[in-house]
């Protein structure tokens, strides 16, 4: 049987200033366990999964943590404490280290149109992180992502905490409640925080109502949705999750449904995620019963196994003339992890029963189908290859009606990171669109790009 902790400790050799992206491993956690890159992430901020096993165990390497652990946390209070409770305050600790990382995004398009020449847009800085992450003793974890962009300035992306095992009768890992800004993580695969390793999105996280103009029979003036709710973005939750049997998860939360501090319509949104994972390193960390479901490769920790998942998610958001626009939204995928290869397939829908308010009644559905491979050419190169086809539809009357909402989709995504470092990440992808309904439309070439990002974190 091969054991998690001499798999961690075979791959901690391979470097000495890991890197993380947004979440999860980020060098605050690296520095405190002194361990490499490679024992949570394949490039980062793409988890391997001893990395989502830390993450769903609140930022600590599972029945391990002490021995990878070398850095000596402050202790608040003595352990006799415990013992003592409710007469004594609960002992906890704080971090021995400030747990702060900074993270640059450096990128550079090269794009071309109908209209112009081709085109070498440097986007330096893109983005610049602050992160912070620790654990505070007695199964609590907090996180803290600010993010500051060139044209949105500075924004507080996460700031929740986690507490894990909140009932302690129950068994262990069964029952957890996250709290915060947050990520709801509605996928695992191809979440931006999670499992990507490349630069670009799927265009169903990314897709907004508002994005794309509703086009009124006759060339009438468009019509545009106050709606701006998209699946992947942050927002306030409190979300109960856990794992049982080692292999499946599964998490509810309730949420605003808006980034802003005040509820926008004294509605909550509810949703749902489910997953199992078959073959492979347990999703609480424990060993697979069969050794061949684990190996390591020049410092990355190889899996085989596959997982199934499924979401749901329900909401409203207000849109014109002071009504709501109720939506809501499915997915399942299936990921299969064999040892150098990782290969999935998902597709998710969704319905917006009232986009456009009073100003056009009538509703609209979106549907993705996407998939990805990636392989570990190296440990430290890896080939990528994304595709996706993205449908909007408009409900029957307003097709009748002879309205039009180009947002169809389908694009192929191959692209080539590697590691300079384990903390410096070189993504090369292209972005070739077989359809592209909205420059389609104006009679224009589809906006074929070629991404080129540098990615540092210390």
């Amino acid at each position: 049987m091969i054991v998690p902790t001499l798999l961690m400790l075979a791959v901690a050799v391979a470097g000495d200033d890991p890197a993380d992206a947004n979440h999860n491993r980020i060098p605050a956690f690296a520095r405190r366990y002194r361990t490499s890159c490679s024992t949570c992430h394949t490039a980062a901020p793409k988890l391997n999964v001893m990395g989502e096993a830390f993450r769903l165990n609140g930022y600590r390497f599972p029945e391990n943590d002490a021995l990878l652990r070398r850095e000596e946390s402050v202790p608040l209070g003595v352990e006799e404490w415990r013992d003592q409770w409710p007469r004594a305050i609960w002992p906890a600790e704080l971090p021995g280290t400030v747990p702060f990382a900074l993270r640059a995004l450096l990128d550079a398009e090269i794009t071309k149109d109908e209209t112009s020449p081709a085109a070498v847009n440097l986007r330096f800085p893109e983005e610049i992180y602050l992160l912070a992450g620790a654990t505070l003793g007695g199964g609590i974890g907090v996180f803290l992502e600010t993010e500051w962009e060139r044209e949105d300035g500075l924004d507080v992306k996460q700031a929740k905490v986690k507490f894990q095992d909140v009932i302690g009768l129950l068994p262990d890992r069964s029952l957890n409640l996250w709290a915060g800004m947050q990520n709801l993580y509605l996928f695992t695969f191809a979440d931006r925080q999670i499992d990507r390793a490349g630069r670009l999105s799927f265009r169903w996280q990314t897709y907004r109502p508002a994005d794309i103009p509703l086009v009124a029979p006759a060339g009438g003036v468009p019509t545009v949705s106050e709606n701006v709710f998209r699946l992947r973005d942050t927002q306030p939750t409190i979300e109960a999750n856990g794992i049982l049997g080692g292999r499946f998860f599964y998490g509810v939360g309730v949420g605003q449904g808006t980034r802003a501090l005040r509820d926008d319509n004294r509605r909550k949104d509810v949703y749902y995620k489910v997953r199992y994972k078959f073959g492979g390193l347990r999703l609480d960390g424990r060993p697979p019963t069969d050794a061949d479901d684990m190996s390591s490769r020049g410092g990355q920790l190889l899996d085989r196994s596959l997982s199934i998942e499924q979401f749901g998610y329900f909401g409203a958001q207000p849109v014109v003339g002071g009504g709501d626009d109720s939506h809501r939204a499915f997915g399942v995928n299936a990921r299969l992890l064999f040892r150098s290869l990782d290969v999935g397939v998902g597709f998710v829908w969704g319905r917006h029963e009232n986009p456009w308010g009073t100003d056009v009644s009538g509703s609209l559905d979106y549907s993705s189908i996407f998939a990805k491979a990636e392989l570990l050419t190296f440990p430290w190169l890896i080939g990528s290859l994304k595709v996706e086809r993205f449908r909007a539809v408009l409900d029957d009357g307003l097709t009748s009606g002879g309205y039009l909402m180009p947002a169809n989709e389908s694009r192929v995504m191959p692209g080539v990171i590697a590691l300079l470092r384990q903390n410096v990440r070189l993504v090369v992808e292209g972005e070739l669109f077989a359809e592209h309904a909205v420059t389609e439309a104006v009679s224009q070439s589809a906006p074929n790009a070629i991404w080129i990002r540098l990615d540092l974190a210390f």
